[in-house]
């Protein structure tokens, strides 16, 4: 989902589109992201993921529990709108959360009520990947992340 500044969308774009860097677009385009932090109730721990080698920014490093993008076009809608980040709700986000969760982790849809996240903020950030790639990194991310947090027993 491509933004403008003020997180509203404006269109879509591949993935890969998103995360290069050119002369026309030096930070990549401005797109929404998620990250999920998923805590074990009982020791208060997170479980962290080591990203896939096969990833085009940041291979195999470590990382929150999940992190990847909300989709057009999706059965369950995963876009949300002003008043969605307004009121919390954030169900769009949310629902990417549990498909991407089920994807990467292999946690069932329906084992994570999408009421159960927690919608904490979100954040405009912009990295280049220049621990895999070096200074002059092709890659790398320019967001507005939504942190997600699930507490599970």
């Amino acid at each position: 989902l491509v933004l403008n500044n003020d997180d509203i969308v404006i269109g879509s774009e591949s993935k890969k589109a998103s995360h290069v860097f050119s002369t026309d677009q030096s930070r990549g385009v401005l797109h929404r992201a998620f990250s999920v932090c998923l805590f074990d109730s009982s020791t208060g721990e997170m479980l962290l993921q080591k990203r896939a080698s096969t990833k085009i920014t940041f291979p195999n490093v470590w990382t929150n529990t999940c992190c990847s993008h909300p989709l057009h076009g999706m059965e369950v809608n995963e876009v949300d709108g002003p008043e969605d980040v307004k009121d919390g709700s954030v169900k769009g986000v949310k629902a990417a959360a549990v498909r991407k969760l089920e994807h990467e982790l292999g946690i069932p849809v329906g084992e994570l009520p999408i009421e159960n996240f927690k919608f904490l903020t979100r954040l405009h950030y912009w990295a280049a990947d220049t621990v895999t790639h070096g200074e002059k990194s092709p890659w790398g991310e320019h967001e507005i992340d939504y942190v997600l947090f699930i507490t599970v027993p």
